[in-house]
């Protein structure tokens, strides 16, 4: 399986909508590795630029006095805490597939169809 972009997954921010898409790619990239080796190098790659992208979100909404930060920030540590545990998991050999792909497809659209979008809209009003 894999994840594709559909420009209905933009959320009016260029530079976060690229991010996403830079997700989408990585997360893909983990879905399709067939071996341990090849996994762990692809869930480090992802791991990676998801802290980035986090940092880049979180570093806005701190420039924009943005009111959900709190909450929208609390997400972010629970899915990089989730991401710990799926490296711990390749790690010991105890990953499965089918429950990766749920959870990364669900963190993947459901954080971008739910909080992302708030923060855009706010992000629209602000500068406007």
């Amino acid at each position: 399986m894999s994840l594709e972009w559909k420009d209905g997954y933009k959320i009016g921010h260029d530079e976060i909508d690229a991010q996403h898409q830079q997700l989408f790619k990585l997360v893909n990239t983990v879905l399709a590795a067939k071996d341990k080796t090849t996994l762990t190098a692809c869930a480090m790659a992802l791991f990676k630029y998801t802290r980035e992208h986090f940092a880049h979100e979180e570093a806005l909404m701190q420039r924009l006095d943005y009111p959900a930060m709190a909450a929208h920030k609390a997400q972010h540590e629970s899915l990089i805490s989730r991401l710990n545990e799926v490296s711990a998991r390749i790690a010991n050999g105890t990953l499965d597939h089918q429950v990766l792909e749920v959870f990364l497809t669900d963190w993947l659209l459901n954080h971008i169809a739910n909080s992302d979008i708030k923060l855009a809209t706010y992000i629209q009003a602000t500068v406007e």
